[in-house]
Formats: C-alpha cells, structure tokens, sequence
C-alpha cells in the first residue's frame, strides 16, 4: 500500500539493499508476487485516493512532520477551500505550530509502526 505520502515500497527497499553490507535476504521475486496482491487490491480502494490533489509520490512529510493521513486530508482541505495554491505555506505554519507546541507525537505514526487502527 506504499506510493503518495507513503513509506516506499518493500521491493524498492529490498532492490536498493542488494548487494550492501545492508542486504535484507529476502528474495525479490517473492516480494514482487506480494506486489501483484496488493496492486489487485488496492484498485478497491481507488475512490478514496487523494489523485484528485496529489498525482505521485511525495516525501513532504519527512521534512513538515505531517503523518500521510493528516497531509493529505490537510491537502484536500486546502484545495476544498480555494487554498490550494498556498499549500506550501500552510504546510511551513503546521511544521511551526509543531515546533511551538513542543514537537508532538503524531498518533497516525504509532498506528503506522503497530500495523492497525483501532
């Protein structure tokens, strides 16, 4: 389910690790059957994909500290609103308000790293 403002998938990591001192030891034909699974099933859930607003991968959220989830509802707010255009700039007031309140935990993280929402 990786791609937009997703972690990159297994077989990108896997593939770039090949041949390091890092190699993972998992076979990339393996991860690539696991690849045509999700591709099938993710075409279900094709109508709730931010494509409206966003059309590739976007690493924005390692440099704003915005969990995927909440950058791309704030994505689609923006642009629901007429604000589209100041995205760059609501993006640098979130990483501010972030900064100011203390660096919070993002929860969406969390949920992430354990692998279900509650």
């Amino acid at each position: 389910m990786s791609g937009m403002t997703s972690q990159p998938s297994m077989g990108a990591v896997v593939a770039c690790l090949e041949g390091t001192d890092f190699e993972t030891g998992i076979s990339l034909d393996k991860v690539g059957a696991y690849s045509a699974f999700w591709e099938q099933t993710r075409t279900l859930y094709a109508p709730f994909e931010c494509t409206a607003t966003m059309k590739s991968g976007n690493s924005d959220v390692y440099r704003n500290e915005i969990p995927g989830g909440q950058y791309t509802n704030l994505q689609f707010q923006a642009f629901s609103l007429g604000l589209g255009e100041h995205f760059e700039k609501i993006k640098a007031a979130y990483a501010e308000a972030n900064l100011l309140l203390g660096d919070l935990i993002k929860v969406s993280l969390y949920k992430t790293i354990v692998g279900h929402e509650p």
